[in-house]
């Protein structure tokens, strides 16, 4: 049957002192809503990077709440970002790296910037999060999608993306544990087919499960119970989960 893969999404918010070696992309989307998690995860990650217009919503979360995050880099093409932030973040030791081709969006730039950096210090990142990911323009959404699909066809890092009250990540074809216990997680989650049909997919801990069911459009299905099982998966799925939505700040 093939070994499993486990994953537990959101322990990194839920233990910020978790021992593992994460990154964190910050995205050019508002960070008010998600400042309990932005909070959290800067705190784990030991690699921080702004995309772009990304390190205006830092350095506006860090003016209104007398918070100071520095990033190491600040990358992209750099059409948006204000140039005092810039000259700010510059002056505070963080790297600026202009990408000159249209090619790939600002999130993609992060994450080639992010493969260098692994490259370079040869040290492997266990995780990626990525915060401001949902929301704004629906093509800008649906590229952010087609980021996180690309990645899971390139690396075999996890990607998380993290909005408000959204958790979004690729499950590979195989077998799969999804950990739902951090008391983070909300009561709705949805399997989504990308790229292809999924020919099978089985479920247990759900509410309704599938039994090595055809999805050709996508399925949503509610009510996690304690985990989540999906085995013979044998196309890439999107999972979106409900993340409960009062903030977490009780847990610093």
């Amino acid at each position: 049957m093939g070994e499993v893969t486990v994953w537990s999404p959101l322990a990194c918010i839920k233990n910020p002192q978790i021992d593992l070696n994460v990154a964190l992309v910050i995205l050019n989307s508002p960070l008010d809503e998600i400042r309990d998690k932005l909070q959290s995860l800067w705190k784990t990650a030991q690699f921080h990077i702004c995309a772009d217009g990304g390190a205006n919503r830092l350095f506006q979360i860090s003016e209104r709440t007398n918070e100071r995050y520095i990033p190491e880099f600040v990358a992209g093409d750099l059409d948006s970002v204000y140039k005092d932030v810039l000259s700010y973040y510059e002056s505070m030791g963080t790297k600026i790296a202009k990408f000159n081709d249209q090619d790939s969006t600002d999130f993609e730039k992060c994450l080639s910037l992010i493969m260098k950096h692994e490259k370079i210090t040869n040290d492997q990142f266990d995780v990626i999060y990525v915060l401001g990911s949902h929301g704004g323009r629906l093509d800008q959404s649906l590229a952010i999608l087609n980021t996180l699909f690309k990645h899971t066809k390139s690396s075999e890092t996890p990607l998380f993306l993290i909005a408000y009250d959204t958790l979004t990540f690729v499950l590979p074809p195989g077998r799969h544990k999804i950990y739902v216990n951090t008391g983070l997680e909300g009561s709705f989650c949805g399997l989504i087919p990308l790229g292809d049909t999924v020919r099978s997919i089985s479920t247990t801990g759900l509410a309704w499960n599938l039994s090595e069911c055809f999805v050709l459009h996508g399925v949503n299905v509610n009510c996690i119970m304690h985990s989540l099982y999906l085995y013979s998966c044998v196309c890439p799925v999107l999972l979106i989960s409900i993340i409960r939505s009062p903030c977490f700040l009780q847990l610093f």
